[in-house]
């Protein structure tokens, strides 16, 4: 539960940029691809996580069981560290959680893992622990809260301390996303 998350331009950017390209974001300026570089490999973890917390909120909607977490979670609103997240790397994200898993797609890049929730806690808790994918071994913390099918989290890439509050700013490394049930 300790590990530092590091995510490096040459793990994650490669396997994602392709994709990206094909999204139309070729015509950015270098400096513009490089802060969405930053962007999308914080969204992949903060996807990861708000995964493991889906899976894990049975906790706090006990009533409903897991039939209320399962499903396909779409990142309506994205933001790290202050900055709002680019629409165009938002719409390739997909959040999918069966029981007390998750897969995050983005693109062709996939991660998986578990969740736990602490739904005593205030705001409650989540941990999120990569099995397989770009946070294989990592433990991400965060906090989480679902309203119907809304479903917000809040994750701290440093490794260091969990956030205690949905939202995020300059100079820090938390991830803010709002998530939408995908209706069938």
């Amino acid at each position: 539960m300790n590990d530092v998350i590091k995510i490096t331009p040459k793990t994650f950017l490669g396997k994602l940029m392709p994709p990206l390209i094909r999204l139309g974001l070729r015509n950015q300026t270098r400096a513009a691809a490089t802060n969405l570089h930053k962007l999308l490999k914080a969204a992949v973890v903060v996807g990861a996580i708000a995964c493991a917390l889906v899976a894990s909120l049975p906790a706090l909607a006990a009533d409903e069981g897991n039939a209320f977490l399962d499903g396909i979670w779409l990142p309506v609103a994205m933001e790290f560290a202050g900055q709002p997240f680019p629409e165009e790397a938002r719409r390739g994200i997909v959040l999918e959680i069966a029981g007390e898993a998750y897969t995050v797609t983005v693109g062709k890049e996939v991660d998986k893992g578990t969740v736990k929730v602490d739904a005593a806690a205030t705001p409650a808790a989540i941990d999120i622990v990569g099995v397989v994918g770009p946070n294989k071994g990592k433990t991400i913390l965060g906090i989480v809260e679902v309203e119907k099918d809304t479903l917000r989290v809040c994750y701290d890439f440093s490794g260091k301390d969990r956030p205690t509050e949905f939202k995020t700013a300059e100079g820090t490394q938390h991830f803010l996303v709002t998530y939408e049930r995908k209706k069938p």
